[in-house]
């Protein structure tokens, strides 16, 4: 609708305590403690999680340091709780814009925690500049921890070798679309060229057996990956199905959950929340009408 885009036009001219009214939804709070109520609700109603601290780019190391052993305190937090043993993080906020070497070494520093307790790590793709060096961190990396995996974003050109160069080794991979501004010769620009590719790159890995981390929000790439995965009799331990918090499909999110796949929930908490959430509102417009429209009901 028209309002809710002006609402989320209007964002920047905004007291951060409105935008934050907004975006809640998105995020699981400020706090670790309201990261874990999150993961543990999500997991009472069949849902896998994967834990972010919000914050992306960094100027310093110190600030890089800073972002790691929160990391590790993260992991060692968690480990206490009865949820998901899996976090995502973001490269560029580990120093990988200020020096490829440090970003590899604050990484390992985390996955060598995360291994110890028993997690997950998933390295998280950010725009193309970062594209070979996030994925040299992961091939560096991958040789040393076993539970690691990495991103790949549909929408850029160069997707369809590095899927087929990480399927053939039994990598593990997130695919998502891509959000992030990308020129023509580097990204794909219109909306079918960007499903077309995903499905290619998710079909890639499902027929290659290497596992599959299918994030997306798109019903019309959920319903066909979902007839693919029971046509193709793909094992359930080969791939599962991904959103992020609070964006609007949580009832077919329930069906893919009771049909008996998984589903992971990309819970994202911390002081960082702006940028964040600011991006999410405005690929989902609509979740402003529907946040005005039950603060009046509640006012009522």
């Amino acid at each position: 609708m028209f309002i809710n885009r002006l609402i989320v036009g209007l964002m920047p001219l905004m007291p951060r305590g409105i935008v934050k009214l907004f975006s809640k939804r998105y995020i699981a709070g400020d706090r670790i403690e309201d990261a874990i109520a999150t993961c543990a609700h999500l997991k009472n109603t069949g849902f896998e999680t994967t834990l972010d601290i919000l914050g992306e780019a960094i100027s310093t190391s110190t600030e890089a340091a800073a972002s790691r052993d929160a990391y590790i305190n993260l992991i060692q937090t968690v480990s206490h709780h009865p949820v998901s043993k899996n976090i995502s993080l973001k490269p560029t906020a580990l120093g990988l814009g200020l020096d490829p070497q440090l970003a590899l070494d604050n990484i390992r520093a985390i996955i060598q925690v995360a291994d110890e307790h028993g997690f997950f790590v998933r390295i998280d793709m950010e725009d193309s500049p970062y594209t070979t060096k996030t994925l040299n961190i992961y091939n560096t990396l991958r040789q040393e921890f076993p539970r690691i995996g990495v991103v790949i974003q549909a929408y850029l050109h160069r997707s369809d070798a590095d899927v087929k160069a990480i399927a053939a080794t039994n990598g593990n991979l997130r695919i998502c679309k891509g959000i992030y501004k990308e020129a023509h010769d580097i990204a794909f620009q219109d909306k079918d060229g960007v499903r077309e590719n995903y499905l290619h790159l998710v079909k890639t890995m499902l027929k290659s057996g290497a596992y599959v981390g299918i994030a997306t929000h798109d019903i019309y790439l959920i319903d066909t990956l979902e007839a693919f995965i029971h046509d193709q009799a793909i094992p359930p331990e080969k791939y599962e199905f991904q959103a992020l918090l609070g964006v609007p499909i949580e009832a077919r999110l329930a069906r893919l959950r009771e049909a008996g796949h998984t589903v992971r929930i990309y819970v994202p908490f911390g002081e960082q929340w702006y940028a964040y959430s600011s991006r999410r509102l405005r690929e989902n417009p609509d979740v402003a009408g529907y946040v005005i429209k039950n603060w009046f009901k509640f006012g009522q």
